[in-house]
């Protein structure tokens, strides 16, 4: 049964867990628990780098699926004993659903661990048809609609990822990787924004007391960064007061905002 928990999935062994139905599916690109599959390469490679591969996948039946895959070969100790990136990625997109938060559906999950150590992990989920990130439509599309076209977009997904992240936090509960990147979003016929999902989240988490201030700051810089190279200052504000609630103390949103920039200042934001 696939693992939906942020807890370590197993001690030792080369182990995968499936969501019911998807172990004879996955068998065909070589997905076996106790087979080696950290080499596996089932599909096209769409995003690529020295420890993180993901394919998309076309099953026989039609079904699209992207494979992603970690290697920390050479760094043993780094989840010695911990969660691995795939399965706290797996339990953001479960309580995500939890929250009828639109989300990727996990429906495989593995590790190979040596007596607590973790060489390697990966999941599997189902395509979300017809979508693109938030970042590749901001960049190729937005910039270049007219104006009005351009701010009935931005105010749908503005308000989607207000109404998400508003529900995300009030439940105590942060992505901590909310790049836009992470982000899809779907067009309709005509053009125009119809909806809106968080992907990925290996680090997500769910944090209380004092931790909560820190979780939403966190999100709201990590949101915020490529924000930088789209949106105003007082888009951005606008933003805030969205997401706080248009009765919050002025005040507060500044305290809001001056630590969002300390965080800004710790990693310089990439310029599109």
């Amino acid at each position: 049964m696939l693992r939906g928990e942020r807890k370590l999935c197993h001690f030792h062994g080369n182990q995968l867990y499936f969501a019911s139905g998807w172990e004879i599916k996955l068998k065909e690109i070589g997905l076996v628990s106790g087979r080696d599959w950290d080499q596996l390469e089932p599909g096209e490679c769409v995003t690529e780098s020295k420890r993180t591969n993901t394919y998309r996948v076309v099953l026989k039946d039609g079904e699209i699926v992207y494979f992603k895959r970690y290697l920390y070969f050479g760094r043993p100790l780094k989840f010695y004993m911990i969660p691995s990136e795939t399965a706290v990625e797996a339990f953001g997109y479960t309580e995500l659903a939890k929250l009828d938060i639109p989300t990727a559906e996990p429906v495989a999950v593995g590790e190979i661990r040596r007596f607590g150590s973790l060489f390697a992990c990966c999941i599997v989920t189902r395509e979300i048809p017809q979508t693109i990130t938030l970042i590749d439509y901001a960049v190729n599309e937005w910039r270049n609609l007219p104006s009005a076209r351009r701010r009935i977009a931005y105010d749908f997904i503005e308000s989607a990822i207000c109404h998400d992240l508003g529900k995300m936090h009030a439940n105590s509960f942060f992505h901590f990787d909310p790049k836009w990147r992470n982000i899809l979003i779907r067009k309709g016929g005509g053009g125009e924004i119809v909806g809106l999902w968080w992907i990925d989240g290996p680090r997500s988490k769910y944090l209380k007391g004092r931790r909560h201030d820190y979780g939403m700051i966190y999100d709201l810089a990590n949101l915020g960064r490529n924000s930088l190279s789209f949106l105003s200052r007082s888009q951005r504000l606008r933003f805030l007061y969205r997401y706080c609630g248009q009765n919050t103390p002025r005040k507060e949103i500044r305290k809001i905002v001056e630590k969002i920039e300390v965080r800004f200042q710790r990693k310089p934001s990439r310029k599109y």
